[in-house]
């Protein structure tokens, strides 16, 4: 009969343990204010799945990340310290960058304004604003993006495609060439862009709207 307790109390307590433990890896939400803090150290530390909110403007040589997470920051400013530098560089995970209607999160003055630079790298912009980055807004070099409720302008080229994109319902305009440049083997590349989309409001972009025309552009991707 003793031995029935015993075993009793170590489910149990193998039961407790576990809950708490799992409780324990559960990430906890960050705020950042980047009059006061670094929010590149709060990405390093922060744990993957980790929502961390930004206030005001976060100004250091480039926002690089590694792990899936969300940046939430409306009506906030991510700038990079150098225009040679990209303002966000995603090089893994799913990593979301988000605003509000009406206070969207600011992304601006880098050589990029955002980048996916690996396979397993996925980025979604959602109210957003992306504008003053000297060769490109968006650059989806390897890996997939979704951009939606955004607006690309004034960049070099607007959002330029490599891999997967999914570009719905922006405002891209004014951009310094392409608003929307789709990589493909027909113009002597080695990649086929994917590029899915609609209902996005594309005008006064210098070397185009869409880039090249003759590229497979979803019939609705352009309202």
């Amino acid at each position: 009969m003793r031995r029935c307790s015993l075993l009793a109390v170590g489910v149990v307590w193998l039961v407790v343990g576990g809950l708490e433990l799992a409780g324990a890896q559960q990430s906890q939400p960050i705020s950042i204010d980047c009059a006061k803090e670094s929010l590149q150290k709060a990405i390093d530390k922060a744990a993957a799945g980790t929502v961390i909110t930004v206030s005001g403007t976060c100004k250091e040589n480039f926002f690089y990340i590694t792990k899936s997470l969300t940046l939430r920051g409306p009506g906030a400013t991510l700038t990079s310290a150098t225009p040679h530098l990209s303002v966000v560089a995603v090089t893994n995970g799913k990593v979301l960058l988000l605003g509000e209607p009406g206070k969207p999160l600011t992304i601006t003055g880098g050589d990029r304004g955002v980048i996916t630079i690996g396979k397993n790298a996925e980025v979604v912009l959602d109210q957003v604003t992306v504008t003053g980055n000297v060769w490109g807004g968006v650059l989806i070099a390897d890996g997939k993006a979704t951009i939606q409720n955004s607006t690309i302008s004034a960049n070099g080229v607007g959002i330029t495609v490599l891999d997967r994109a999914d570009i719905n319902t922006n405002t891209i305009t004014n951009n310094r060439g392409c608003g929307v440049w789709a990589i493909s083997k027909a113009q002597g590349w080695a990649v086929d862009a994917q590029v899915l989309g609609s209902n996005n409001a594309m005008s006064a972009n210098a070397g185009g709207d869409l880039c090249p025309p003759g590229f497979s552009w979803p019939p609705t991707f352009k309202k």
